[in-house]
């Protein structure tokens, strides 16, 4: 089967964990059991190795064998996107090459960082990946993770030139967002990943979100979708209610946020509706604690998602 991304890119495409062992490989049969647990909760797309996905943090060969795995799942039935993150452009192209060999529709692409980087640099580094891979481009805007922002003008000129046909904002920059969706050039593709604006953003002409919560209670993010889409906006907007509470998950109980413990609870919830084995992270980030599992089982029990 044939992916249109023209017309079937939209929606809920959870940026999928990676399930690991105790030895902190791979487990092979839950990243199976997670991938069709999110095709079965309606999700229109999957995007593997994001942030959520720790993908920064594999190895080649988990890398490799989790897209092959996800690939025999989707079968061509919804858009397979899959993230390319590293801090130089040929190690991108690298991982570029083999993620299009083994069947991914489009690839997400982190800006260059380690070294700053200007915008210009940014232009040539998405212009070259794109020349040396035929295969269609994200670009990833997640500053709070690479420390630079790809800004509008950059973005709109990699847009109107073809280099990539959308981007996945996990900028934390709703007003620059909302730029962007009101002058994207025809076609470009928009997905949020801020889970609170949502239907906001649906609103305002996106095409759909990349949530990381998606992992823990993905059939919110599509009864949403399906609401808005329907322009059933007040039950849009009871959902993202719902939302905005199971985002309590992602919460220490301090009141401060760490990614460590944001992954910890998307693995615990998958761990706890029976869909993982472990909810094993790489170092260094810590063992999920025994308060993080009741905190993430009670939330998720307020919403309706255990």
């Amino acid at each position: 089967m044939t992916i249109d991304l023209s017309t079937q890119l939209k929606g809920v495409l959870p940026p999928v964990i990676t399930p690991l062992t105790s030895e902190r490989r791979l487990d092979a049969a839950s990243a199976e059991s997670v991938y069709r647990f999110m095709l079965k909760q309606g999700a229109h797309g999957l995007f593997l190795f994001g942030t959520s996905g720790e993908g920064p943090l594999l190895c080649e060969p988990d890398r490799e064998e989790a897209t092959e795995i996800a690939a025999k799942v989707v079968k061509g039935s919804v858009p397979l996107l899959v993230g390319v993150i590293a801090p130089g452009t040929e190690q991108i192209i690298a991982q570029a090459k083999v993620a299009k060999a083994q069947g991914a529709d489009a690839v997400v692409v982190c800006p260059p960082f380690y070294y700053p980087a200007s915008q210009k640099d940014m232009l040539v580094h998405y212009r070259t990946i794109r020349e040396a891979v035929d295969i269609p481009i994200f670009a990833y805007d997640i500053p709070v993770m690479t420390k630079i922002k790809i800004e509008l003008d950059t973005l709109m000129t990699l847009g109107k030139e073809g280099t990539i046909i959308g981007v996945k904002d996990s900028s934390g920059d709703a007003v620059g967002f909302h730029r962007l969706v009101a002058s994207k050039p025809p076609g470009m593709k928009l997905f949020t990943g801020a889970e609170m604006l949502v239907h906001a953003v649906m609103m305002a002409g996106a095409d759909g979100t990349v949530p990381g919560l998606a992992n823990v209670g993905p059939e919110l993010f599509v009864q949403l979708y399906e609401a808005a889409a329907a322009g059933n906006h007040q039950e849009a907007v009871r959902l993202q209610e719902a939302i905005v509470r199971l985002f309590e998950v992602f919460v220490c109980p301090d009141g401060t946020m760490n990614v460590g413990y944001i992954i910890g609870s998307m693995k615990t919830a998958l761990r706890l509706r029976g869909i993982i084995e472990n909810d094993t992270l790489f170092h260094p980030f810590p063992a999920c604690t025994p308060e993080l599992i009741e905190r993430t089982e009670t939330i998720m029990k307020e919403v309706g998602c255990l």
